[in-house]
């Protein structure tokens, strides 16, 4: 069987779940599925109960699909418990400075990032090395195979709160998912979505969820910087439940099929009719007064987004724009928005064709699809840079062929005539060798036969 592995996004809107393989065209997604949301608020796992049921229908559609169980699987996390870190820089004095710094002396600094406790309450789950300054040589990339007495690392360390990680580890156990890594999603998001060039010369992915808005800088092919903004496509439609008086069911699809994020852009003559609820009359809505409801939330996220942006330090050298994504992402005219708003070229982000093989199966070109894809092509560039093999992922859940039933006969002895006390009496029956041998059809079956008027089988024997 080939390695499969199985990537779940639990997210504020819908929980996703994607398995796929390396093939030599690239990753290719063999089974994807997704269902609504339940117990999740802002990214954050609030009731284990309702998320375990949501993670449950998921999981069904794309067991269903590949006929396999998951076992295994890597986790995305985010939510505004996520916290982005810049501690005080390790300093490392070598013993054995004559010698070329070896990997093994990188990554065991790296590890010890882990063991740091950031803030009460919080546990780093995350660790990107920034820089490495070798004695004189500063802002060094790759220490590895330099000499040196001191080494001086900078890290950027991304937190959760450990109530978070509990929940959702306690998510998992209840569907006896064993979690491989918990990865923060907009770094899966960005491997999906943002180009080999986009993160060198530098970039700000921007991931429009449901509850949240994940935002993430890269530079020189590392992450410079990720932020969380507590507003989604969530808030857009209370505003348009609130503006328009209209439940939040209508306000969701009006949202979809008419929904313009700059109302410059919207059509003035057009007016949306909603059903009224109950008793109530029709009610009806023009497109541009739509559009300025929706505008204005997405200015305030776009704002925020800058603040972040201003927050990185790298403002300066974002040369390739700025990629939206997310379900977010598919409100007509954002990018034109964004433009407006940021200053920075904007595209909107799928899943990137490279990165894929093309057999994948349907569903996942999309924005929202973007977090689950990437997680999927994070774990295979990790096993190949890392040199991992991540196995049974997934488990056959096929029924084994039954094997043939055998006639057996069955004597049984009655207190008669027989040499050694009793008559002989020939049942025949079958036996099961089968798996499901010792339960259901694979027990023995003895027809009950009379002998001289008596069953067999009295009241207080036993069977045989």
């Amino acid at each position: 069987m080939k390695d499969l592995i199985a990537a779940i996004d639990l997210g504020t809107t819908k929980v996703v779940v994607a398995v796929g393989e390396k093939t030599e065209l690239g990753v290719k997604v063999v089974a994807y599925g997704e269902t609504p949301s339940k117990g999740i608020k802002r990214g954050r796992i609030e009731n284990v109960r309702f998320a375990h049921q949501a993670l449950q229908e998921a999981l069904k559609k794309v067991e269903n699909q590949l006929n396999m169980k998951i076992t295994k699987a890597f986790v995305g996390i985010a939510g505004q418990d996520i916290k982005c870190i810049s501690p005080e820089p390790f300093q490392i004095q070598r013993k054995d400075f004559e010698s070329l710094i070896k990997e093994e002396e990188i990554t065991d600094i790296t590890k010890g990032t882990y063991n740091m406790i950031p803030e009460d309450g919080y546990k780093v789950f995350y660790s990107v090395p920034q820089s490495y300054n070798v004695d004189n040589y500063m802002s060094v990339s790759e220490p590895v195979g330099m000499l040196g007495r001191n080494i001086v690392a900078r890290f950027k360390l991304f937190a959760s709160k450990e109530n978070s990680l509990r929940m959702i580890k306690s998510t998992l156990a209840m569907s006896n998912i064993e979690p491989i890594e918990i990865v923060l999603e907009p770094v899966s998001s960005a491997m999906a979505v943002l180009t080999d060039d986009e993160m060198e010369v530098g970039s700000v992915l921007v991931d429009i969820g449901g509850g949240t808005t994940d935002v993430i800088v890269y530079h020189h092919n590392i992450i410079r910087y990720a932020g969380i903004i507590p507003f989604g496509g969530n808030s857009v439609t209370e505003d348009i439940c609130t503006g328009c008086g209209i439940s939040a069911k209508n306000a969701e699809i009006i949202k979809k099929s008419y929904g313009c994020s700059f109302s410059d852009y919207a059509d003035p003559s057009l007016k949306i009719v909603i059903p009224g609820i109950g008793a109530g009359s029709n009610k009806e809505i023009q497109a541009k007064t739509l559009s300025r409801i929706i505008q204005a939330r997405m200015e305030e996220i776009l704002e925020a987004v800058c603040w972040h942006v201003e927050q990185s330090g790298f403002k300066d050298t974002i040369r390739s724009g700025m990629v939206l994504t997310g379900g977010g992402a598919k409100l007509n005219n954002l990018s034109n928005l964004a433009d407006f708003v940021t200053g920075f070229e904007t595209r909107i982000g799928e899943p990137n064709t490279m990165e894929l093989d093309p057999g994948s199966c349907d569903g996942i070109m999309d924005t929202t699809a973007a977090t689950a894809v990437g997680m999927l092509i994070y774990a295979f560039k990790k096993m190949e840079y890392e040199n991992l093999v991540i196995t049974d992922c997934v488990k056959d859940i096929r029924e084994p062929e039954k094997t043939e039933e055998i006639e057996e006969t069955v004597v049984i002895k009655t207190g008669n005539n027989s040499s050694n006390g009793g008559s002989e009496s020939k049942k025949e029956g079958k036996k099961g060798r089968g798996w499901l041998s010792g339960i259901g059809k694979g027990l023995k079956k003895v027809t009950k036969e009379v002998l001289d008027g008596e069953s067999l089988f009295s009241s207080d024997s036993n069977e045989v």
